[in-house]
């Protein structure tokens, strides 16, 4: 007859190895539904990126709108400027030749009067 506690060793062999056995089975058993359930979290994190990444995009693009607008705004508001300073130039000079053009005519009758005064 073997030793008894041999036997009980092989016995705790065995009941480990069924337990690890069991445990492999439940592992295999529920490696689908890991696999689901990792796919079914990747899906749900890529919608929610792709959702963030359109969001980022639709901001990204009003900021660009906003700029743009500013920028035309101001280009605007110089071309007025601009135009007004010109306006204001032109009106300038066309005054001061106004005031010559007055000058010389008052020159000019001064001295046909004057001419005319020494040929009497």
């Amino acid at each position: 007859m073997k030793n008894p506690r041999y036997r009980k060793k092989g016995l705790v062999r065995k009941e480990h190895h069924k337990k690890k056995q069991l445990r492999e089975n439940v592992n295999h058993k529920n490696k689908p539904l890991r696999e689901k359930e990792n796919h079914k979290k990747k899906q749900l994190w890529e919608r929610k990126s792709h959702r963030q990444k359109q969001l980022r995009e639709k901001e990204n693009h009003k900021k660009k709108q906003l700029r743009e607008k500013k920028s035309h705004r101001q280009k605007q508001l110089r071309a007025k400027e601009n135009h007004k300073k010109k306006q204001l130039r032109k009106r300038k000079s066309h005054r001061q030749k106004q005031l010559r053009a007055k000058e010389n005519h008052k020159k000019k009758q001064l001295r046909e009067r004057k001419s005319h005064r020494q040929k009497q």
